[in-house]
């Protein structure tokens, strides 16, 4: 089953508004290259390359679970983990990832996705559009798995129907 993965009002600003001034201040640099070499161009056209479209490519644009697996769909591919390595799934409340740390990824820019570190949850794994709708997942190899599906109850029912929990 697949689950929508949409935005939050923060995520949307910060993208817009980082997109914009990368935009900006390499249309600025650009035309100051005018009369560079080729190799010039093609390093201004490698930064602005890891600039938007990569942040942009490892965005998550759904969820999907099936019997055999989690998959976080992202544009440059999809990130899946086997159903049978999932120990646990709950509904968190938003407020325990306050005061996390990113320790490296994306905290906006796209999504918030990558490694981040709190007191309450220590080392973890974000795959998040929204930080409002937080669905946490419990790894059989102690690594934890924050997702953020647009339906996150709906989620926790597919998961439990597929894993037999009542």
């Amino acid at each position: 089953m697949k689950f929508k993965a949409s935005f939050d009002t923060t995520t949307k600003i910060i993208s817009l508004i980082a997109t914009l001034l990368v935009v900006v201040i390499f249309t600025f640099i650009w035309m100051s290259l005018k009369d560079a070499g080729v190799i010039r161009i093609l390093l201004m056209i490698f930064v602005t390359f890891l600039a938007l479209v990569m942040p942009y490519g490892l965005s998550i644009t759904r969820y999907g679970i099936d019997n055999e697996a989690l998959s976080v769909c992202r544009p440059f591919g999809k990130k899946q983990f086997p159903l049978a390595t999932v120990t646990s799934a709950s509904i968190i409340d938003p407020k325990l990832l306050r005061w996390s740390w990113r320790v490296f990824g994306s905290g906006g820019m796209f999504g918030y996705y990558g490694r981040f570190s709190n007191k309450h949850f220590g080392m973890m794994t974000w795959y998040l559009t929204s930080r409002n709708k937080v669905v946490y997942l419990q790894l059989e190899n102690g690594k934890k798995i924050m997702i953020s599906p647009d339906d996150p109850e709906g989620f926790l029912r597919e998961y439990h129907l597929l894993k037999g929990i009542q």
